[in-house]
């Protein structure tokens, strides 16, 4: 039970490390909370920060993702600590304790989990997406995908306790797509719900949305 708890509580420091926010601070000096989409992930430093930083930021947040889940089974340890440090990584990114409980968005972190523990979840979510690029429609089929993952991993035959952790991913996931870094103002409360769950964003129109900069 100590070695259980130790890996989760490991994952979830490791899964809090806020490396877009630190690559933000270190290429250009600014809080990327308050750039672009505000998702203190590897989306925004796209959009926000550098290009040619997106990949390496992204397989660090996919690394943090796995790295729990891969302990867990490099130890021997059970279906269920595998998919509770998976778990853990992503809500520490989505809600960091190193930034006053905002992040990200969870998306590769959930990648890195899928790739440890479920190939089939993981297969879905990468066709589903790559539609949805296809599509010019990202955000949906990302969300598709996410969803999906519990499913894939029910149907090919995996434990419960992988296709409760998908569900938990994907439960954490769109958890923090509607609440995002705070809530919206009771004014538009339901258009902008609604606008982040199809959109992961607070208004239908994009480019508005991930140029933004911060107040004067």
């Amino acid at each position: 039970m100590a070695r259980a708890l130790l890996t989760i509580l490991a994952s979830y420091v490791i899964g809090g490390i806020p490396v877009a926010y630190l690559t933000g601070r270190l290429l250009r000096g600014v809080d990327i909370r308050e750039r672009g989409s505000g998702n203190a992930g590897a989306s925004n430093i796209w959009q926000s920060v550098s290009k040619a930083a997106v990949v390496p930021v992204g397989l660090a947040e996919i690394g943090q993702g796995l790295l729990g889940p891969s302990f867990a089974i490099a130890s021997g340890q059970g279906r269920a600590v595998q998919s509770l440090a998976g778990l853990a990584a992503i809500a520490a990114h989505n809600w960091s304790p190193f930034l006053r409980f905002t992040g990200g968005r969870g998306v590769a972190h959930g990648i890195g989990f899928m790739l440890a523990v479920s190939r089939p979840a993981l297969a879905a979510f990468i066709v589903i997406s790559l539609a949805g690029v296809r599509l010019r429609a990202i955000p949906q089929f990302v969300g598709l995908g996410v969803a999906a993952a519990p499913f894939a991993a029910k149907i090919a035959g995996q434990p419960a306790s992988i296709s409760g952790g998908m569900a938990g991913m994907a439960a954490i996931i769109f958890a923090k797509r509607l609440l995002a870094n705070e809530p919206p103002a009771p004014p538009e409360r339901n258009r902008v719900l609604l606008n982040r769950l199809l959109y992961d964003r607070d208004t239908a129109e994009r480019e508005t949305w991930v140029r933004q900069e911060p107040d004067a």
